[in-house]
């Protein structure tokens, strides 16, 4: 008789091949989603300045990084929620063996599914058909389908504590099919509302960025070698004497920085307003030069501080 073969290369290599898959295929997941509200916040972020993202190309790295600062309260109020919702499970558990089966408790879970199949019917309504919709904000849309999945399990899990009493029971596969529909209904409403966090949150930071402009202490300057015909309103523009070897022609004042790229600049004037909207993109080459002035205590300046002066920034304004 033979000796028995020793194992193949190719089963290590299957395994391997397993481990790799369920370490990368998360990873993945995590990496997609993380680039995908990134994207979203910083897309409504210079939407607000009337800026497209695409005007700087950012890369996966940069929308990536911006998604933490949303993703991080977001997944803290998924675990609070989360926590709460294991919490209240085990307490309705014992208190409904203590209860006992009655037409009360009964009634109670099937009214709780009901409750959650109609909010369920209305969200999936306000998708497919949101003029016949009683759901008008895009909000309580995937509030409702996520309240009314809570609902059908909580539902659900009454009436089978109920039945089974005391006597420990395996989930049966109608339990399981209301399960993995709710983790998805669940899953589904996460994403929308997490979604709409991610915009809300890019308005937000644009609007706390906009009001911070005129008290920036660090102010840019840029000198041209064309005319930039910029709002006289907004900016303030000097013409530089035709020196020997001068390239520079026109000097701008009164701006701040608000994305700063290896290529390219984009700048917005410190009295930048949803009004007046001006903004420039800057390409780093040898037809412009930037240059940068902190000037400490620059907010004191009173004069300067009253809305309705004359001057643009208060860099310009007389102490």
């Amino acid at each position: 008789m033979s000796a028995p073969s020793s194992p193949t290369p190719t089963v290590a290599v299957d395994k391997w091949i397993g481990v790799v898959a369920g370490v990368v295929a998360p990873t993945t997941v995590i990496t997609g989603l993380c680039y995908y509200f990134g994207f979203v916040s910083a897309r409504a972020y210079f939407a607000y300045f009337g800026i497209d993202t695409e005007s700087f190309q950012y890369s996966t790295a940069d929308y990536v990084l911006r998604s933490v600062s949303v993703l991080y309260p977001a997944l803290v109020i998924a675990l609070v929620v989360a926590c709460a919702m294991f919490a209240l499970r085990a307490y309705g558990r014992r208190a409904l063996r203590k209860v006992g089966r009655s037409p009360l408790a009964d009634r109670g879970g099937w009214a709780a599914m009901v409750t959650g199949a109609i909010l369920t019917a209305l969200a999936v309504l306000g998708v497919v058909a949101p003029r016949y919709s009683v759901l008008r904000s895009t909000t309580l849309i995937p509030v409702a389908l996520a309240a009314g999945a809570l609902l059908i399990v909580a539902g659900s899990e009454a009436l089978a504590a109920l039945r089974s009493g005391d006597t420990p029971r395996s989930a049966t596969p109608a339990q399981r099919s209301i399960w993995m529909f709710a983790g998805a209904a669940i899953v589904l409403a996460a994403f929308w509302l997490t979604n709409i966090f991610a915009t809300e949150y890019g308005r937000q930071q644009a609007q706390n960025t906009a009001a911070d402009l005129w008290d920036r202490e660090t102010v840019v300057t840029l000198d041209t070698t064309e005319p930039l015909f910029a709002p006289s309103n907004l900016v303030l523009e000097s013409a530089l004497g035709m020196q020997p070897g001068q390239r520079f022609t026109h000097r701008y004042e009164c701006f701040r920085t608000l994305v700063v790229r290896p290529d390219r600049w984009v700048l917005v004037p410190a009295r930048w307003t949803v009004e007046n909207g001006y903004s420039l993109i800057v390409p780093i080459d040898d037809s412009s030069r930037i240059s940068l002035t902190k000037l400490d205590g620059l907010s004191d300046n009173k004069e300067a501080m009253k809305w309705e002066s004359p001057w643009q920034c208060p860099e310009i304004a007389p102490l």
